[in-house]
């Protein structure tokens, strides 16, 4: 009888987690909560202290939730006893504040100039109390900074700062801007991406960086001066304004345009569109063509009102190259006769490149019908066109029935044999 033997396996005792790449052990510990990332220390003597040399450090709404039964100063004490352990360069950090957690300027101050030391390359800071904060002036001796974002601060620089060299994106929401801060702020050489929500204490952006690609604006009311000569290499702009106000003059349109010839996605909201509605009647040698343009967003748009109707079919005369369009009514209540475009307004253009075409109204109007017939006649390349109608706050009986829009829709006339109409009504109950 032929004896028959077994191998037995037995586990390689090896603690292969601990010998894993040092850039692998890093990309594990980015991606867990900062807790848990100081937990690794117990895993054993060679974790022990992996964690103080992680690249980012978040303090955000976790961190601060299960810091709810410290007093105030341990939770400062808290972050400020992680920083100083922690041994290496900082790539990034995040701090968010929160409204019942109020920190000392000094502390934020202090917590800066450590990261500053450490090479800080990004670094955000949310302040989420009803009071703007101070800004900790020692960030403006982050000068590796690629990206910042704050919100809710009192932004004023210090003597002897000139820009961020290597900043790359810089997002501001809700910031109050003191003294020159502004304007050094957007001269920042590297800077590809700005955006700006909500912001105070100026009334002109003079961009001046060379290099900026994407620029979002959102406010209350539309921006006094926008200057964008000097970014040649701008290709994404979004101008969000919730009205006009009275703080504009004719050099804000004539500027924007002089700086919007090279963009490739656009989004203009009510504020913008309004003011923006003289834009037709200026001079040709200001009307620029948008030769560049693919993508055109619009927010707003009275189809009432036969000025922002001229603004928007100029506008599709001077983008030749447009691929896609998204248009979204203004809700406009008790407009009882609301005024016609002339037909005639509406002569032809060749939109050879569009594809799609999404427009959302709160009704169907006669204007608006003639808009789509004149779409429909003028895209030779069309797939799709999809036709909205949004609930209404008032429910005002329409020009139109909704089954006589689907009909009309139909029968219209289409430059493209390959077209696909779509008509939804959203405003069934």
């Amino acid at each position: 009888m032929t004896a028959r033997f077994h191998k037995i396996v037995v586990a390689d005792p090896m603690d292969r987690i601990s010998d894993l790449p040092s850039h692998l052990i890093d990309f594990i510990l980015q991606r867990l909560q900062l807790q848990d990332v100081v937990r690794t220390s117990l895993l054993s003597s060679k974790w022990r202290y992996k964690w103080t040399s992680v690249p980012k450090l978040d303090f955000s709404n976790d961190f601060f939730q299960k810091c709810r039964d410290l007093e105030l100063h341990e939770v400062s004490s808290t972050i400020t006893e992680i920083l100083l352990i922690h041994d290496g360069p900082l790539d990034e950090f995040v701090l968010c504040i929160p409204e019942n957690v109020p920190i000392k300027i000094e502390s934020l101050n202090k917590w800066i100039l450590c990261l500053s030391r450490k090479g800080i390359k990004e670094l955000e800071l949310w302040n989420l109390q009803t009071d703007p904060c101070e800004t900790p002036s020692h960030i403006f001796s982050c000068q590796g900074l690629t990206y910042l974002q704050l919100q809710n601060f009192k932004l004023s620089t210090v003597p002897n700062f000139s820009s961020f060299k290597s900043l790359v994106y810089l997002i501001l929401v809700d910031i109050i801007f003191e003294s020159s801060a502004i304007d050094l702020m957007f001269g920042c050489p590297s800077l590809e991406m700005l955006s700006i929500s909500y912001c105070s204490g100026f009334e002109c952006i003079n961009v001046s960086s060379p290099a900026l690609e994407v620029l979002h604006v959102q406010g209350e009311q539309v921006i006094k001066s926008i200057y964008l000569e000097k970014a040649k290499r701008m290709t994404d702009v979004s101008l969000m304004a919730d009205n006009p106000g009275d703080n504009f003059d004719m050099d804000t349109i004539s500027n924007l345009i002089k700086g919007l010839s090279e963009v490739e996605s656009m989004c203009f909201t009510e504020g913008y569109i309004q003011i923006f509605s003289t834009a037709y009647t200026l001079p040709k040698s200001l009307q620029k063509p948008l030769n560049c343009l693919e993508s055109l967003e619009l927010e707003g748009v009275n189809f009432d009102d036969t000025t922002e109707l001229l603004f928007v079919i100029s506008l599709l005369k001077s983008s030749p190259n447009l691929e896609k369009l998204f248009i979204q009514g203004n809700y406009i209540a008790g407009v009882d006769l609301p005024q016609i475009l002339e037909k005639s307004k509406y002569n032809g253009c060749c939109l050879s490149h569009l594809l799609t075409v999404h427009i959302k109204a709160y009704k169907p109007c006669e204007n608006t019908m003639n808009f789509i017939r004149f779409l429909l006649a003028n895209s030779t390349s069309l797939e799709l066109l999809t036709f909205y109608i949004v609930p209404a706050h008032d429910h005002q009986q329409h020009q139109y029935s909704i089954s006589s829009v689907g009909r009309e829709l139909k029968q219209m006339a289409r430059a493209s044999k390959s077209a696909v109409v779509e008509f939804i009504d959203l405003s069934f109950d």
